[in-house]
C-alpha cells in the first residue's frame, strides 16, 4: 500500500517528535488532581517559561492525533471512491490540512492564555492543600496550568469527542465500503488485501492510542475525584511515554517485512546465530518426467 507509506512516515515522526518531547525535553511529573506539572528535561536549562513548557507538551499531542486522523482519511479516500465526504481536489486537501494541523496543534492554547498570573502564591494554596505533594512543586520549574477544571476538563472532553468521531466515521465509512454488496465492483482478491491492510492499520494505531488513554483516564478520575496518588501520577507518566515503544512493537509483529528484518537483525547480527544457506537445486525435464538432482 504505497499510497500510505508517507502517511505512515508522517504518523512515526510525530510519534517520534511527542515520544523525544514529552521524555527528554519537558520530562514532566504531575501533581494530579492538581493541574500542573514539574519540568526535569533538557530545555529548563534554557528556559522555565510556563507558556513555553504547556504549549510544547500540548503541540506534540496534537501532532499526533493529527497525524492519526491523516492516515484514516487518506485510506477513505482510497477505498470510498463515491461520496460527498472525499475530498477529491488537491488544493482543497492543502487548505483542510494546513488548518487541520494549524488547530489541533494549537488546541492548547485555552490553556496556555489563562495560566494563572499569580504563580508564587497559588502555589503556595494548593501546598496547604495537599500537603503531601513533594516540594520541587514549590520550584520555579513547576507551573499550575489551571486553578481548577472548570476550563481543562469540558475542553479536554470536547477535544476527544471530535477527533474521536472524525477517526470512527472514516473507518464506519471504510467497513462499509469493504462490505461486498456495497461494493461489487471490487475484485475479491482486492478486497482482502484492502481488509487486511485496513485491520493490521487500525491495530497498529489502537494499541498506542489504548497505552495513551489509560493514564488520562486515571487524570481525568484523579481531577474529578480530588483523589492523589504521587505513585499513580509517576506510573501514569511511565505509560504515557510508552506509547511509542507499543507502536513500534506492533508495527513489526503486523507487517511481513518488518517482522522478517527484525528476525534477521537479532538472530544474525546481534546474536551470532548461523545463517541457513539457501540449497540450490537444477531441475532436469526430459519428455514427461520431471526430475530434481539437489546438489
Amino acid at each position: 500500500m504505497k499510497s500510505s507509506v508517507p502517511y505512515m512516515i508522517n504518523l512515526h515522526v510525530l510519534t517520534m517528535i511527542c515520544d523525544l518531547t514529552w521524555a527528554v525535553v519537558l520530562l514532566p511529573l504531575f501533581f494530579m488532581p492538581v493541574i500542573g506539572a514539574h519540568a526535569s528535561g533538557i530545555l529548563v536549562w534554557f528556559t522555565v517559561n510556563p507558556t513555553i513548557l504547556i504549549w510544547l507538551a500540548f503541540a506534540s499531542l496534537g501532532g499526533i492525533c493529527a497525524g492519526i486522523v491523516s492516515l484514516f482519511e487518506n485510506r477513505h479516500q482510497i477505498i470510498v471512491t463515491n461520496s460527498w465526504f472525499v475530498m477529491k481536489r488537491k488544493w482543497t486537501r492543502r487548505i483542510f490540512w494546513t488548518i487541520f494541523y494549524t488547530v489541533t496543534i494549537n488546541f492548547g492554547l485555552p490553556e496556555v492564555l489563562t495560566i494563572p498570573a499569580d504563580q508564587e502564591s497559588l502555589k503556595v494554596e494548593v501546598f496547604e492543600k495537599y500537603p503531601c505533594i513533594p516540594l520541587l512543586f514549590l520550584d520555579n520549574t513547576t507551573a499550575l496550568i489551571q486553578k481548577d477544571a472548570s476550563l481543562f476538563n469540558p475542553h479536554m472532553y470536547l477535544t476527544c469527542l471530535v477527533l474521536g468521531s472524525q477517526v470512527l466515521f472514516y473507518c464506519s465509512h471504510i467497513t462499509w465500503s469493504l462490505l461486498p454488496r456495497n461494493n461489487p465492483s471490487m475484485s475479491s482478491g482486492t478486497r482482502k488485501m484492502l481488509t487486511s491492510f485496513f485491520i493490521s492499520m487500525c491495530i497498529q494505531v489502537g494499541i498506542p492510542v489504548v497505552v495513551i488513554y489509560i493514564p488520562n483516564i486515571y487524570w481525568n478520575v484523579s481531577i474529578t475525584f480530588d483523589l492523589y496518588s504521587q505513585e499513580l501520577n509517576n506510573i501514569s507518566i511511565v505509560l504515557f511515554t510508552l506509547h511509542g515503544t507499543s507502536s513500534s512493537i506492533a508495527t513489526m509483529f503486523l507487517y511481513e517485512p518488518y517482522r522478517k528484518y527484525t528476525k534477521s537483525l537479532i538472530l544474525y547480527s546481534l546474536l551470532r546465530f548461523h545463517e541457513p544457506s539457501a540449497i540450490p537445486t537444477v531441475v532436469s525435464i526430459s519428455g514427461s518426467n520431471l526430475r530434481r538432482t539437489i546438489i
